[in-house]
């Protein structure tokens, strides 16, 4: 991943890299336990950690209008 100049935004794209992260370990435990709780608990740390992102690019649009 290239280097970003923003440091605003280089928290959020570390922590929805760390949540897409999360998600490929709960299928590998999924895969592994061959039951769905891994995967539900990681896919709702996924999106737990994508807010910061979403909000990081709403922030602007909000300022504007």
């Amino acid at each position: 991943m290239a280097r970003t100049k923003n440091p605003a935004l280089a928290r959020p794209l570390k922590l929805y890299a760390s949540g897409h992260a999360v998600l490929l370990g709960g299928a590998w435990a999924m895969h592994a336990t061959g039951s769905m709780v891994p995967m539900a608990l990681a896919a709702s740390a996924c999106l737990m950690l994508t807010l910061p992102l979403v909000r990081h690019f709403l922030r602007p649009a909000r300022e504007r209008g």
